[in-house]
């Protein structure tokens, strides 16, 4: 049998695919809530004041409790429409989804209960999102320094028709996924995710699948798949075809830049 022959850029993949496989491992399967918040213009200070005293320390109280992997609060610096409806977005993390329930019962005993009135009275007025949803993690891959996560996060949510959710999967799983890495290998890319809607759902919702994608330098999200990294990852690929296939599995909805805000890690 002939022995497989590792160029030098395939090796340099192989190494840096070991690097990570470790925390990819440990979040792959996980639930992230994700809470659309719409702040007033004349309220932004106020809100952004609050963050450090609040929003952070109910999060960081639900990682001490051992319920939150992980919060982070970005900002939406570039929204998918002209008429915005939201402008931050609150992310939760956490391995068992009944950490999404009854927050106040997760932490109550870390605080006095004065201090803890005051501080879930805040948290609420300021925690009032326009839509909430709940999505769970099917695959990423993330540097292993993702303690310190990047600067910006592009979320791209796609419609995967029914009937082409497995091929969809697929798709991102063995042709895309690969790229990414590649991606990352360039220090063009700190990591990508994919995530499938749990609720809401249905076929007037408009979306069933997303993309994550963090970027520490906003100029990387211009290049994206290009066709050196296409033949490069999959050399016998006809570019043409490759694009074609991709298409075939989903639409593409809309895609929005958020830069981080703040966040908690455990």
């Amino acid at each position: 049998m002939k022995k497989p022959v590792f160029s030098g850029s395939c090796l340099l993949l192989l190494i840096f695919s070991l690097s990570i496989t470790a925390h990819s491992q440990a979040i792959e399967g996980d639930y992230m809530n994700i809470d659309y918040l719409m702040v007033d213009r004349n309220d932004i200070s106020h809100f952004e004041s609050h963050i450090e005293s609040v929003l952070k320390e109910v999060q960081q109280a639900r990682v001490d409790a051992g319920t939150l992997k992980e919060w982070f609060l970005y900002q939406v610096i570039y929204p998918s429409t002209q008429d915005p409806v939201y402008n931050y977005v609150s992310v939760s993390r956490c391995s068992n989804i009944c950490a999404f329930e009854n927050i106040p019962d997760q932490i109550a005993d870390q605080f006095s209960t004065s201090d803890f009135d005051q501080l879930m009275k805040n948290f609420n007025t300021l925690m009032l999102p326009v839509k909430s949803e709940l999505w769970r993690i099917n695959n990423q891959v993330l540097r292993a320094e993702h303690t310190n996560p990047a600067k910006y996060f592009s979320m791209d949510y796609m419609n995967v028709t029914p009937g082409m959710n497995y091929a969809y999967q697929m798709m991102e799983d063995e042709l895309a996924k690969p790229l990414h890495e590649q991606r990352m290998v360039n220090n063009t890319m700190e990591g990508w995710e994919l995530f499938r809607l749990i609720i809401p759902g249905g076929t007037q919702y408009g979306y069933n699948f997303a993309t994550g994608n963090h970027y520490n330098n906003l100029r990387d999200f211009e290049f994206g798949f290009t066709d050196e990294l296409i033949r490069q990852n999959h050399p016998d690929t006809d570019v043409n075809e490759f694009f074609e296939n991709i298409e075939k599995t989903r639409d593409p909805v809309r895609i929005e830049m958020w830069k981080l805000v703040d966040y908690v890690i455990e």
